[in-house]
């Protein structure tokens, strides 16, 4: 069954040795900021890596309007947009502003693969464990019961993280993303790498 948002926080709040809870309504002052933990560190910790649970392809909206220049087209970012991973065609002559839109020199259809928040029963229970540990140690620093809590609980997240990286790797193809020699032919065996057999 996919947790929800109170269960993680719940399951953070136990790490520091409240009680658990079953709603966020009318909770203290540790309920209400370990919600505004999980608001606020939630985009950021998914802008931190490229989930693969949190990965789509979208092609993106071309804009009528004159772009400023020295651009040549404007393209609206996809709703809930937090990183672009990449873009199709594989053009490196883009950039996007204040305004939230992707300026480049390509007209055309433009693909992105990008990172957006998805509801929270999709997260993967490695994500989950992982991420109680942030907001329990993002709280530590001015809730815990004793000082050396938030020692305790960061190393646990550095762990927690390092874990929930190499598990959601599992569903990446072992090759590069770019085509850089040294990288393609690091393997010395039969494996088959971007770059074909390695040397």
């Amino acid at each position: 069954m996919a947790l929800t948002k109170v269960q993680i926080i719940s399951n953070a709040l136990l790490q520091l040795g409240h009680s658990a809870i079953s709603s966020l309504t009318g909770g203290d002052r540790m309920v209400q900021a370990a919600e505004a933990a999980y608001d606020m560190k939630l985009p950021s910790v998914l802008s931190s890596g490229n989930w693969r649970f949190a990965t789509q392809i979208q092609q993106l909206s071309e804009l009528t309007e004159a772009p400023p220049l020295p651009w040549k087209t404007a393209y609206s970012l996809p709703a809930g947009y937090l990183k672009t991973i990449r873009l199709w065609p594989n053009i490196y002559q883009w950039d996007i502003y204040t305004d939230f839109k992707i300026y480049t020199y390509l007209s055309g259809t433009l693909y992105m693969e990008y990172i957006s928040q998805p509801d929270v029963s999709q997260f993967p229970p490695y994500f989950v464990d992982y991420f109680t540990y942030e907001i329990s140690a993002y709280l530590a620093l001015s809730n815990a019961q004793k000082a050396d809590y938030f020692s305790a609980l960061e190393q646990k997240r550095m762990h927690m993280m390092a874990y929930a990286n190499a598990l959601d790797t599992q569903n990446r193809p072992q090759f590069s993303q770019t085509n850089i020699p040294v990288l393609n032919n690091r393997y010395v065996t039969q494996f088959i790498g971007n770059g074909g057999i390695a040397n």
